[in-house]
């Protein structure tokens, strides 16, 4: 190695930018797979790199000291250009389809509790109809995006990237297509995932748990009624509405019913035949007999206070109307709360299952 030579690897050496991909004549390449021989160019400015590759430091390309180029560009073009190459190789067969991160944004309104938004986050594959993603693409506003995922030819989601400073607000609002903001130093370490800073005009998205909610609260209230070895009572007659808790005594997963009525009711449930674990009770916080719940394993009494003072039952026993519509919209607020509240979880059956 001559002294010309040395003085430029010196330079290389002493250089503090981080280039984590370079081109070659076609592609955008991690150092793990360049080879050694081969040109390769920085994203942000396309000065040529070296690739440093050896048996004590991890591979990595090496730039020299440049007045024209820096970090921030490195880090921004490289993120574009990585989320082009990952939607290449997922349409190319090469790859899983990339992954969006996203929340769940259902929401229920929950009566005495008042409206509450999942905000599950998932992933969710990117749609078979994404053709290609295109950088720097022009909107028929005259914004261009950072990246622009294509459908048919036109723009469906504008994917913008942010090293240092955000999207500006008046290019958000603005922007014709549905946008997500990507930070630049996630994409370069996880390029086939995307987990938004921030989305805008997402059409909205649904989890599976909420999606699934209902046949899961089904299930699970199958298990805890073998378990604790009662019968629930006919459901065609639209009157017991029914959840799952744990007893406040032995914490064993139990069915609990209410029904129409008063609080703290004297008077026996009109329809028969009437669940076996709802007992005339005497209560010593009220001071009176009235009809409630019980644990069907350690058979103390499940008091209304119990019930109606968590998210259990997210309505008075006086709200409630005896007809089959207002039966089916108690009973889906019941389901979503104990979603909510993770009631649909899977459980041991031995901490719960009653000897008798």
């Amino acid at each position: 190695m001559n002294s010309y030579e040395r003085h430029e690897l010196k330079d290389y050496e002493n250089a503090k930018l981080r280039v984590p991909f370079a081109f070659d004549e076609e592609r955008l390449c991690a150092p793990k797979t360049a080879e050694k021989g081969k040109h390769y160019f920085c994203p942000g400015c396309q000065d040529t790199v070296i690739l440093k590759k050896g048996e004590v430091k991890a591979a990595h390309f090496a730039h020299k000291a440049s007045k024209t180029c820096n970090q921030e560009t490195i880090v921004h073009k490289t993120a574009k250009n990585l989320i082009v190459k990952m939607i290449s190789d997922w349409k190319a067969g090469k790859t899983e389809s990339p992954k969006l991160r996203r929340k769940c944004g259902f929401k229920f309104d929950f009566g005495l509790y008042g409206e509450k938004t999942c905000e599950e986050t998932c992933d969710q594959p990117m749609p078979d109809k994404v053709e290609q993603a295109v950088t720097e693409y022009r909107m028929s506003n005259g914004f261009i995006a950072d990246v622009a995922l294509m459908v048919e030819n036109e723009p469906a989601l504008a994917i913008e990237i942010r090293v240092t400073h955000a999207v500006d607000e008046n290019k958000a609002h603005s922007l014709s297509v549905p946008f997500i903001e990507l930070d630049g130093h996630t994409v370069l370490e996880k390029p086939n995932h995307f987990d938004p800073i921030r989305d805008n005009k997402l059409n909205p998205f649904t989890c599976n748990t909420c999606k699934h909610a209902e046949p899961k609260f089904e299930d699970k209230v199958t298990k805890v009624v073998k378990q604790t070895r009662i019968k629930l009572p006919d459901r065609d007659s639209c009157y017991y509405r029914y959840g799952i808790d744990k007893c406040w005594n032995c914490q064993r997963e139990i069915i609990l019913y209410t029904w129409p009525g008063d609080d703290w009711d004297t008077s026996p449930p009109k329809k028969k035949p009437i669940p076996q674990t709802i007992k005339f009770c005497y209560s010593r916080t009220i001071g009176h007999k009235y009809w409630a719940n019980t644990c069907p394993c350690c058979k103390r009494i499940q008091g209304d206070f119990f019930l109606y003072g968590s998210n259990l039952f997210p309505f008075s026993r006086n709200d409630m109307v005896d007809s089959p519509d207002a039966y089916r919209q108690d009973m889906q607020k019941i389901v979503f709360c104990a979603r909510f509240n993770r009631m649909l979880e899977k459980t041991n059956p031995a901490s719960t299952h009653c000897v008798k």
